[in-house]
Protein backbone atom coordinates (compact mmCIF):
# COMPACT_ATOMS: atom_id res chain seq x y z
CA UNK A 1 0.00 0.00 0.00
CA UNK A 2 1.44 3.11 -0.98
CA UNK A 3 0.07 6.74 0.21
CA UNK A 4 1.18 9.92 -1.63
CA UNK A 5 0.57 13.56 0.38
CA UNK A 6 1.55 16.96 0.20
CA UNK A 7 3.66 17.06 2.85
CA UNK A 8 7.41 18.39 3.24
CA UNK A 9 10.24 16.54 1.86
CA UNK A 10 13.88 17.06 1.87
CA UNK A 11 13.88 15.15 -2.22
CA UNK A 12 14.44 16.70 -5.08
CA UNK A 13 13.50 13.88 -7.73
CA UNK A 14 10.92 16.56 -9.37
CA UNK A 15 12.11 20.43 -8.23
CA UNK A 16 13.26 20.58 -4.87
CA UNK A 17 10.84 19.37 -2.82
CA UNK A 18 9.34 17.36 -4.74
CA UNK A 19 9.62 13.09 -4.82
CA UNK A 20 8.91 10.61 -7.19
CA UNK A 21 7.75 7.31 -5.57
CA UNK A 22 9.42 4.34 -6.49
CA UNK A 23 9.63 0.80 -7.40
CA UNK A 24 8.21 2.11 -10.98
CA UNK A 25 5.02 3.55 -9.74
CA UNK A 26 5.75 7.07 -10.36
CA UNK A 27 3.41 9.06 -8.71
CA UNK A 28 4.89 12.54 -7.11
CA UNK A 29 4.52 13.22 -3.59
CA UNK A 30 5.53 16.17 -1.62
CA UNK A 31 4.78 20.21 -0.99
CA UNK A 32 4.62 22.71 1.69
CA UNK A 33 1.82 21.44 3.44
CA UNK A 34 2.49 20.21 7.20
CA UNK A 35 -1.02 19.72 7.78
CA UNK A 36 -1.64 17.65 4.78
CA UNK A 37 -4.67 15.05 5.03
CA UNK A 38 -4.31 12.07 3.11
CA UNK A 39 -7.47 9.93 5.07
CA UNK A 40 -7.79 7.58 7.72
CA UNK A 41 -5.88 4.24 7.94
CA UNK A 42 -7.47 1.94 10.97
CA UNK A 43 -7.57 -1.63 11.81
CA UNK A 44 -6.03 -3.65 8.61
CA UNK A 45 -3.89 -6.05 8.09
CA UNK A 46 -1.20 -6.29 4.66
CA UNK A 47 0.35 -9.10 3.86
CA UNK A 48 2.18 -10.67 1.43
CA UNK A 49 3.63 -7.32 -0.09
CA UNK A 50 6.66 -6.35 -1.79
CA UNK A 51 6.45 -8.26 -5.05
CA UNK A 52 9.19 -6.62 -7.72
CA UNK A 53 6.95 -4.21 -9.89
CA UNK A 54 9.45 -4.71 -12.60
CA UNK A 55 12.68 -6.57 -13.74
CA UNK A 56 14.75 -3.42 -11.94
CA UNK A 57 17.12 -4.49 -9.32
CA UNK A 58 15.28 -3.13 -6.01
CA UNK A 59 11.91 -2.13 -7.52
CA UNK A 60 9.92 -3.75 -5.06
CA UNK A 61 7.70 -1.57 -2.58
CA UNK A 62 7.02 -1.94 1.09
CA UNK A 63 4.39 -2.92 3.05
CA UNK A 64 3.28 0.23 3.77
CA UNK A 65 4.83 3.54 2.19
CA UNK A 66 3.90 6.51 3.28
CA UNK A 67 5.32 9.34 1.00
CA UNK A 68 5.09 12.85 2.54
CA UNK A 69 2.12 12.28 4.36
CA UNK A 70 1.08 14.77 6.73
CA UNK A 71 0.00 15.48 10.48
CA UNK A 72 -3.83 15.62 9.77
CA UNK A 73 -3.73 11.78 8.42
CA UNK A 74 -4.59 9.56 10.68
CA UNK A 75 -2.58 6.02 10.74
CA UNK A 76 -3.18 3.28 13.47
CA UNK A 77 -3.42 -0.46 14.17
CA UNK A 78 -2.05 -1.62 11.18
CA UNK A 79 -0.04 -4.74 10.86
CA UNK A 80 2.27 -5.43 7.71
CA UNK A 81 3.05 -9.80 7.52
CA UNK A 82 5.74 -11.06 5.46
CA UNK A 83 6.72 -7.91 3.37
CA UNK A 84 9.18 -8.26 0.51
CA UNK A 85 10.82 -5.69 1.41
CA UNK A 86 10.40 -3.17 4.39
CA UNK A 87 7.26 -3.74 6.67
CA UNK A 88 6.51 0.34 6.86
CA UNK A 89 8.55 2.76 5.89
CA UNK A 90 7.95 6.94 5.29
CA UNK A 91 9.95 9.34 2.92
CA UNK A 92 9.33 12.55 4.14
CA UNK A 93 6.30 13.59 6.02
CA UNK A 94 5.33 14.44 9.24
CA UNK A 95 2.36 12.16 10.00
CA UNK A 96 2.09 10.26 13.83
CA UNK A 97 1.21 6.59 13.99
CA UNK A 98 0.78 4.30 16.82
CA UNK A 99 -0.08 0.36 16.80
CA UNK A 100 2.26 -0.92 14.50
CA UNK A 101 3.46 -4.60 13.76
CA UNK A 102 6.04 -5.96 11.40
CA UNK A 103 6.15 -9.71 11.13
CA UNK A 104 8.41 -11.58 9.33
CA UNK A 105 9.32 -9.33 7.00
CA UNK A 106 12.48 -9.87 4.24
CA UNK A 107 14.07 -6.46 4.81
CA UNK A 108 13.99 -3.63 7.67
CA UNK A 109 10.88 -3.42 9.95
CA UNK A 110 10.67 0.54 10.20
CA UNK A 111 12.41 2.57 8.00
CA UNK A 112 12.49 6.57 7.56
CA UNK A 113 14.16 8.27 5.05
CA UNK A 114 13.96 11.65 3.20
CA UNK A 115 12.95 14.22 6.23
CA UNK A 116 10.50 12.23 8.32
CA UNK A 117 9.83 14.22 11.49
CA UNK A 118 6.72 12.15 12.37
CA UNK A 119 5.81 10.70 15.71
CA UNK A 120 5.35 6.36 16.40
CA UNK A 121 4.45 4.91 19.27
CA UNK A 122 2.95 1.26 20.37
CA UNK A 123 5.04 -0.83 17.50
CA UNK A 124 6.23 -4.39 17.76
CA UNK A 125 8.06 -6.21 15.28
CA UNK A 126 9.23 -10.27 15.18
CA UNK A 127 11.20 -11.41 12.70
CA UNK A 128 11.68 -15.04 10.53
CA UNK A 129 15.22 -16.19 11.55
CA UNK A 130 15.76 -18.01 8.15
CA UNK A 131 14.71 -14.72 5.73
CA UNK A 132 16.61 -11.81 5.26
CA UNK A 133 17.07 -9.30 2.21
CA UNK A 134 20.10 -8.79 0.22
CA UNK A 135 20.47 -5.64 1.10
CA UNK A 136 20.51 -6.42 4.72
CA UNK A 137 17.73 -6.17 7.49
CA UNK A 138 17.77 -4.51 10.37
CA UNK A 139 14.92 -3.70 12.62
CA UNK A 140 15.43 0.40 12.58
CA UNK A 141 16.94 1.79 9.77
CA UNK A 142 17.22 5.75 9.39
CA UNK A 143 18.82 8.21 6.56
CA UNK A 144 18.29 11.63 6.12
CA UNK A 145 19.30 10.89 2.30
CA UNK A 146 20.73 8.54 0.17
CA UNK A 147 23.99 11.03 0.06
CA UNK A 148 24.27 11.91 3.93
CA UNK A 149 23.67 15.10 3.20
CA UNK A 150 21.95 18.00 5.48
CA UNK A 151 19.11 18.72 3.36
CA UNK A 152 16.23 20.29 4.83
CA UNK A 153 13.84 18.94 6.49
CA UNK A 154 16.23 16.60 7.91
CA UNK A 155 14.66 13.25 9.07
CA UNK A 156 14.00 13.41 12.78
CA UNK A 157 11.31 11.47 13.74
CA UNK A 158 10.60 9.82 17.67
CA UNK A 159 9.69 6.37 18.09
CA UNK A 160 8.60 5.36 21.72
CA UNK A 161 6.92 2.52 23.98
CA UNK A 162 7.87 -0.18 20.94
CA UNK A 163 9.73 -3.91 20.92
CA UNK A 164 11.89 -4.90 18.24
CA UNK A 165 12.63 -8.96 18.39
CA UNK A 166 15.76 -9.99 15.85
CA UNK A 167 16.01 -13.30 14.56
CA UNK A 168 18.13 -14.92 17.47
CA UNK A 169 16.34 -16.93 19.92
CA UNK A 170 19.05 -17.92 21.37
CA UNK A 171 22.94 -17.76 21.36
CA UNK A 172 23.26 -20.46 19.11
CA UNK A 173 20.29 -19.99 16.80
CA UNK A 174 21.00 -20.25 13.19
CA UNK A 175 19.92 -17.83 11.12
CA UNK A 176 20.00 -15.36 7.54
CA UNK A 177 23.51 -14.26 6.74
CA UNK A 178 22.35 -10.75 6.04
CA UNK A 179 20.74 -9.85 9.67
CA UNK A 180 22.35 -7.23 10.58
CA UNK A 181 21.10 -4.84 13.30
CA UNK A 182 18.23 -3.77 15.93
CA UNK A 183 18.85 -0.09 15.10
CA UNK A 184 21.00 1.37 12.09
CA UNK A 185 20.78 5.27 12.39
CA UNK A 186 22.89 6.81 8.92
CA UNK A 187 23.42 9.57 6.58
CA UNK A 188 22.46 12.22 8.59
CA UNK A 189 19.30 11.09 10.44
CA UNK A 190 18.59 12.46 14.10
CA UNK A 191 16.23 9.39 14.74
CA UNK A 192 15.24 9.46 18.20
CA UNK A 193 13.67 6.02 20.22
CA UNK A 194 12.67 6.15 23.68
CA UNK A 195 11.26 3.57 26.07
CA UNK A 196 11.52 0.84 23.95
CA UNK A 197 12.99 -2.98 24.02
CA UNK A 198 15.48 -4.45 21.54
CA UNK A 199 16.47 -8.04 21.85
CA UNK A 200 18.17 -10.84 19.39
CA UNK A 201 20.11 -9.02 16.83
CA UNK A 202 23.93 -9.22 15.27
CA UNK A 203 24.23 -5.77 16.40
CA UNK A 204 22.42 -3.94 18.77
CA UNK A 205 23.28 0.01 18.23
CA UNK A 206 25.09 0.99 15.10
CA UNK A 207 25.30 4.90 14.22
CA UNK A 208 26.87 5.24 11.54
CA UNK A 209 29.56 7.96 10.25
CA UNK A 210 30.12 6.27 6.94
CA UNK A 211 28.55 8.90 4.95
CA UNK A 212 26.91 11.88 7.21
CA UNK A 213 26.84 13.33 10.42
CA UNK A 214 25.02 11.04 12.75
CA UNK A 215 27.58 10.36 15.01
CA UNK A 216 28.44 14.25 15.56
CA UNK A 217 24.44 14.33 15.74
CA UNK A 218 24.40 12.07 18.55
CA UNK A 219 27.43 13.46 21.04
CA UNK A 220 25.48 16.84 20.22
CA UNK A 221 22.35 15.52 21.50
CA UNK A 222 20.26 15.75 18.29
CA UNK A 223 19.35 12.12 18.58
CA UNK A 224 18.48 10.30 21.46
CA UNK A 225 18.17 6.47 22.67
CA UNK A 226 17.01 6.95 26.17
CA UNK A 227 15.59 4.15 28.37
CA UNK A 228 15.86 1.35 26.12
CA UNK A 229 16.89 -1.90 26.96
CA UNK A 230 19.59 -4.04 24.66
CA UNK A 231 19.55 -7.50 25.35
CA UNK A 232 20.41 -10.99 23.47
CA UNK A 233 22.52 -9.25 21.18
CA UNK A 234 26.06 -10.84 19.74
CA UNK A 235 27.54 -7.32 19.57
CA UNK A 236 25.69 -4.29 21.89
CA UNK A 237 27.16 -1.50 20.19
CA UNK A 238 28.90 -0.86 16.93
CA UNK A 239 32.14 1.27 17.17
CA UNK A 240 32.70 1.55 13.65
CA UNK A 241 32.08 5.18 13.84
CA UNK A 242 31.31 5.82 16.98
CA UNK A 243 34.08 4.61 19.57
CA UNK A 244 32.14 6.01 22.47
CA UNK A 245 28.86 4.56 21.49
CA UNK A 246 28.28 2.47 24.56
CA UNK A 247 29.41 5.61 27.12
CA UNK A 248 26.86 7.62 25.44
Amino acid sequence: MVICGNAPTNKHDNGAGVGIAEGGIGSVYGGNNPSDNSGILQYVRIEFPGIPLTATANSEINGLTLYSVGSATTIDHIQVSYSGDDSFEWFGGNVNAKYLVAFRGWDDDFDTDNGFTGKVQFFVSLRDPAIADQSQSNGFESDNDADGSTLTPVTAPIFCNGTIMGPLVNPSTTINSLYRRAIHIRRGSRLSVYNSLFAGWPVGLDIDGQKGDSPFQATANELQIENCVVAGMTTNFSTAYMTDAEAW
